[in-house]
């Protein structure tokens, strides 16, 4: 949550000049725009380090006999890691004699900063690491004249929060008349619970400032913003030096033609419609009479006498802002407290479960409407029934007039047990051509078991999360419902239980040749009514039809498989005769085989005939198949 809080100080008229506090820039920044940094504890070793190329004079054994004064370009200094002072030793470089010599950081006792740019530079890093300015001076000339100055600044504050307390109360009248015209009507049936009648809520709440400013504000107008507002950091007091680009020659080449892809349009969205059941009471209906309560309870009369709003609301775009009515003094490192909304909002007591919320039990939940006027930030809120504590809730942010749900205790005394199971329905069959397309319901079925172990009827409000592409079917028609959800109350009697089936499908296809169809599919799709008989029994017919191709095509096979044996033995025959003589016994057995091959070539174009025509026979049964088939499909 972005929400910040804003204020602002008017200054007194003035004629020619003004001298207006600022907020001071940070030390840090101003530190490190400069060229020298110096450590607390190294000071003399940094600062020679960072006069690196300066001219410089050092003074060795000052007020001694043998003083001694060397001058040159700082190189750099060298030090060890386990003693940096003791032993660390200047570079110092002579342009005259090009010589670079070393000395002792210790013997040094003085060093004169020749140039002026160095002295300059050690004389800002001084004065930017003094104690950080309470406040910075800006003047601003004016023209001649009287004028009306205001002056306005903004500083950085941390979010503001805002706290709730919620008292619920369960008005007689409604508990009377609960029976016979409940507020909300059940959608399973039976007993009413009586907490489900129209209530009247009390919402307080306070905004909750924290001045972690280094000043304190004194008679400021404070406005706290509700909202999601952009918020950043952004150093105004740095400048900026953009590194300039590096331009090298181009090559002309291409290594690649130039390809553009169209812009796509893509559809406008559509928002799910919210249809909300149970209506609210409107804000100007009277209150009942309250239930008489505990000693030791809060009623709601006494704390709207308790508190007095302070601050006005006003719309501000997509932000909602309240103006504190009187100016606010908060001192430095203090807190303020300043009560921003006083209302009864209509609302009513329900037992709500979602799955994902609470595995077991419902949650107790207010349903309430915002009839305050007022946009409601987000914050934490303590829930009090009938004047005795309950629970906590955090109130989402909530729009003037648009409803809140508000949960703050588990409910354990009704236990909720959900049991979900898929099934496959099959819903149609449709003949297309060669093949039968199958429509069938992918089924999600869901049973929701209540269990009340309380003394009194209660109703629970089933939160159901519905799964894309599904709808419902042979399930009660929800009580409200939203594009990812459907509610329904289910009343259970004390020490009963009590059931809601949700069920809910999505249809799906799928595509079988019509030949793979077998007597006993097609006799349960005429029982199960998703063919009509008359097709029924032509498919039938068709399907004798692939019988009969089928019976033919194993004939092929078994024809083939006698060519095969056949092939197989002229194959041997052949290898027989070529070591064989013509003449003499050798000549008489080579006969035998050439006879032989003979009549296997005979049985072999047989066999070929055969193949042939059984072929055409199934060309012939094909085509009829095909044509019945064609008949179906266009519903001849």
């Amino acid at each position: 949550m972005c929400s910040k809080a804003w204020w602002r100080s008017i200054a007194a008229p003035a004629r020619y000049s003004a001298s207006i506090s600022m907020t001071p820039e940070d030390r840090a920044a101003k530190v490190a725009r400069g060229s020298i940094h110096l450590s607390d504890t190294r000071s003399l070793r940094d600062l020679l380090r960072d006069l690196r190329g300066r001219a410089i004079r050092c003074v060795l054994n000052e007020g001694k006999k043998e003083e001694q004064i060397v001058a040159g370009l700082a190189v750099g200094i060298d030090y060890e890691p386990d003693q940096p002072l003791r032993r660390a030793a200047l570079s110092l470089f002579d342009p005259q004699q090009k010589q670079v010599r070393a000395l002792a950081l210790d013997a040094i006792d003085r060093v004169d900063l020749i140039e002026s740019e160095a002295a300059a530079d050690l004389s800002y890093f001084l004065r930017a690491s003094q104690s950080e300015e309470d406040r910075r001076s800006a003047t601003v000339q004016l023209s001649s004249g009287d004028h009306n100055l205001l002056v306005a600044y903004v500083a950085p504050a941390p979010a503001w929060r805002v706290s709730y307390r919620l008292l619920f109360e369960n008005t007689e009248s409604g508990m009377r008349h609960a029976e016979e015209a409940p507020g909300v009507k059940s959608t399973v049936g039976a007993a009413v619970d009586p907490m489900l009648h129209p209530a009247f809520c009390m919402l307080q709440g306070w905004g909750l400032f924290d001045n972690q400013l280094d000043e304190d504000l004194d008679q400021v107008e404070l406005s706290l913003m509700a909202g999601m507002p952009v918020s950043f950091r952004y150093r105004l007091y740095e400048p900026h030096t953009p590194e300039r680009p590096l331009f090298q020659d181009e090559e002309r080449t291409i290594s690649e033609p130039l390809m553009y892809e169209a812009a796509a349009l893509a559809p406008q969205s559509m928002a799910a419609d919210m249809m909300l059941g149970g209506a609210m009471p409107e804000p100007t209906a009277a209150p009942a009479p309250m239930r008489k309560r505990s000693a030791r309870g809060i009623a709601a009369e006494e704390m709207e006498s308790a508190v007095q709003t302070s601050a006005a609301g006003e719309e501000r775009g997509a932000l909602f802002a309240y103006h504190v009515e009187h100016p606010v003094s908060v001192a430095r490192g203090q807190s303020a407290m300043v009560p921003i909304v006083s209302a009864r909002l209509p609302g009513r007591y329900e037992l709500l479960y979602r799955q994902d919320r609470h595995p077991r039990h419902p949650a107790a939940v207010l349903r309430l409407k915002n009839t305050a006027g007022l946009t409601l930030e987000r914050g934490p809120a303590t829930i009090l029934e009938d004047g005795a504590y309950a629970g906590e809730a955090v109130l989402p942010f909530t729009a003037a007039g648009a409803e809140l749900l508000v949960g703050y205790a588990i409910e354990l005394g009704i236990n909720v047990t959900p049991n979900r199971r898929n099934e496959r329905r099959l819903h149609a069959v449709h003949i297309e051509g060669e093949y039968a397309r199958f429509e069938e319901y992918d089924l999600r079925i869901t049973n929701y078991r209540i269990d009340s172990h309380v003394d009194r009827p209660v109703t629970v409000t089933v939160e159901h999360q519905r799964p894309a592409h599904y709808t419902f079917a042979d399930t009660v028609e929800p009580l409200e419902q939203g594009g990812d959800f459907a509610r329904w109350q289910v009343p259970c009697a004390p020490h009963t239980h009590q059931n809601l089936v949700v069920t809910e499908r999505r249809l799906l296809q799928r595509r079988e040749q019509v030949r793979s169809l077998r007597g006993e599919a097609l006799a349960n799709l005429l029982r199960d009514g998703m063919i009509a008989p008359e097709t029924g029994r032509a498919l039938d017919g068709i399907l004798k039809l692939y019988r009969t191709i089928e019976e033919l095509q194993a004939q092929i096979s078994a024809e083939e498989r006698r060519r095969e044996v056949i092939l197989t033995q002229q194959r041997q025959i052949q290898g027989n005769l070529q070591p064989l003589d013509r003449d003499g016994e050798e000549g008489e057995l080579r006969r035998r085989y050439v006879a032989l091959l003979a009549e296997s070539e005979d049985r072999l174009a047989a066999i070929e005939t055969t193949i042939a025509d059984t072929r055409q026979e199934i060309e012939r049964v094909e085509k009829q198949a095909t044509q019945r088939l064609s008949k179906i499909s266009k519903g001849k």
